[in-house]
């Protein structure tokens, strides 16, 4: 990766010679240096297997460049280059981006922010430094901690006892530099993050368990790793020979990752000024409304103090700061950067895609404007568009998960899904997904028999599961979203009358 100095005085040299431009009103240039390190998990008990594959990597180190010409300043140019951080490069660049330029009508300038940015604290993640020996040690701990509760059980005696063990370690880390020609200094950030998880899965026993753990130190990812291949295995020694319950409604109990799942595909993406603009929103024309339990409540924190992300500024060089998102059930905020929010506050149909709740004079500010790849780094070569980061579910007068279980009575715990997507389109709210492991039966308010994995398919309205639960669960839990760039942390809910559809068998 890129050094923060290097990338500081490229976007220095870079800002010199595009403002001696006399073609050029405006400009921003955006340098990024991003890595992914993934030490991939791959263990077969029955057939010859590595256990830890070799790593795989993402890198991606470059720039963006973007002007609005003195002619018509909404007359916008973009270009990026990869690698190349040099004085060709950045020329070639601008003339791209020239040639690119469209006239925007839309465009509002870039961000004006004429203080200089606070100095950054000295608190780093130590995962920008830590070396892949030790993003290797992590991932043989995870594999080993898993053998060795599989030796524990009965099932490692047999023949052919089926064992697969799948998962991987990543660390994700990123470092940019941003100026703008309304900016009094060029800004810089860094960040650095772990995501592991293990997925155990018992051919013989027809079973699955999954273990994930997300943080911002090394630390953290030592101890996540020495229990997380142990409590997959675990998981699926308890989930043996799981039932498959005919098609019906039912009461469930949705654990924080399914909570987190269906937030990220269902409720994230509906809480942004674009899709607000859009009209695309599942809560179209209900800004300022009740829209979710007057119990919960959800924020984004780029600084949460549990949180596995800490982003000082957005990618658009604005101070990043905490956005209430639904306060007590009530709609009163939304992801936002500075192009939508400037689209959407000067739409000419704004009252009717907000509602009538919204009030005369709305805001909302562009806090959240990030360019995001694959995974969650920040990438030279993404437009800014609106995502979260730290993604905080609260719930006032919440129970324990054991009352949970109790508060459903007869029904079904489901702990894992996957394959979670919109139907009838984001706006209706409808979404299906399969219920794939660490799932239960409940009988009498008690976990009765484990669930086979990939036997039903939930389908449901997020109205369902976040307007009318049944209970909340009091502590928020970490959870990931495969391909997610927030991280999450949330209750478990129950929820009642949810239609559960039966996945065949296959021989």
């Amino acid at each position: 990766m890129l050094k923060s100095d290097e990338l500081k005085k490229f976007v220095r040299d870079a800002a010199r010679e595009i403002a001696r431009d006399k073609d050029v009103a405006s400009f921003e240039i955006y340098a990024a240096t991003s890595e992914n390190r993934i030490a991939r998990i791959n263990y077969t008990s029955d057939i010859p297997c590595r256990g830890l594959e070799e790593f795989k990597s993402i890198h991606a180190d470059g720039f963006q460049v973007r002007i609005a010409m003195s002619r018509d300043p909404h007359e916008v140019g973009t270009a990026f280059e990869a690698r190349d951080l040099s004085r060709e490069s950045l020329r070639d660049a601008i003339e791209r981006a020239r040639s690119a330029a469209i006239v925007d009508p839309h465009f509002p300038g870039f961000p004006e922010d004429p203080k200089k940015l606070a100095r950054a604290s000295s608190d780093r993640s130590d995962l920008a430094r830590v070396s892949d020996r030790v993003i290797a040690s992590a991932a043989w701990a995870v594999l080993n901690g898993a053998l060795a509760a599989f030796r524990r059980s009965d099932v490692f005696r047999n023949d052919q006892p089926g064992l697969i063990i799948g998962g991987d370690v990543s660390v994700i880390r990123d470092r940019i530099a941003v100026f703008n020609s309304n900016f009094s200094d060029i800004r810089t950030d860094q960040s650095a993050y772990f995501n592991a998880s293990a997925t155990s899965i018992i051919e013989s026993l027809d079973a699955k368990g999954t273990a994930v753990a997300i943080g911002a130190a090394a630390a953290s990812m030592r101890d996540a790793s020495s229990v997380l291949g142990r409590d997959a295995v675990r998981r699926a020694l308890a989930l043996a020979h799981g039932v498959r319950p005919a098609s019906g409604k039912f009461r469930i109990v949705l654990g924080p990752q399914p909570i987190a799942e269906i937030l990220n595909y269902m409720v994230m993406g509906s809480l942004t000024s674009g899709a607000f603009h859009a009209a695309s929103s599942a809560y179209h024309a209900r800004f300022g409304e009740q829209v979710m339990d007057a119990r919960l409540s959800l924020a984004d924190d780029p600084m949460h103090a549990a949180g596995a992300m800490r982003r000082r500024i957005t990618c658009e060089g604005i101070p990043a700061r905490r956005v209430e998102l639904i306060r007590d059930g009530k709609l009163i905020g939304l992801l936002s950067n500075f192009y939508d929010t400037h689209r959407l506050l000067t739409d000419e149909h704004r009252a009717e895609k907000l509602g009538p709740a919204a009030g005369a004079s709305p805001n909302f500010p562009p806090l959240s404007g990030y360019r995001l790849g694959e995974g969650g780094g920040r990438r030279f070569d993404a437009h800014p568009g609106s995502a979260g980061t730290n993604v905080v579910m609260r719930a006032r007068r919440g129970v324990s998960d054991r009352e949970l279980v109790r508060a459903v009575g007869d029904g079904i715990y489901i702990g894992r899904i996957w394959y979670t997507y919109p139907i009838n389109g984001q706006r209706a709210g409808d979404f299906t997904c399969t219920v794939t492991g660490d799932s239960y039966v409940i009988r009498g308010g008690e976990i009765a028999v484990p669930l086979a994995p990939n036997c039903l398919r939930i389908n449901a309205n997020i109205a369902q599961v976040f307007e009318k639960p049944i209970a909340v669960g009091a502590r928020p839990h970490p959870a990931t979203v495969w391909g997610s760039p927030e991280a999450y942390y949330v209750p478990a809910i129950a929820a009642d009358d949810i239609d559960l559809a039966e996945v065949a068998a296959t021989s």
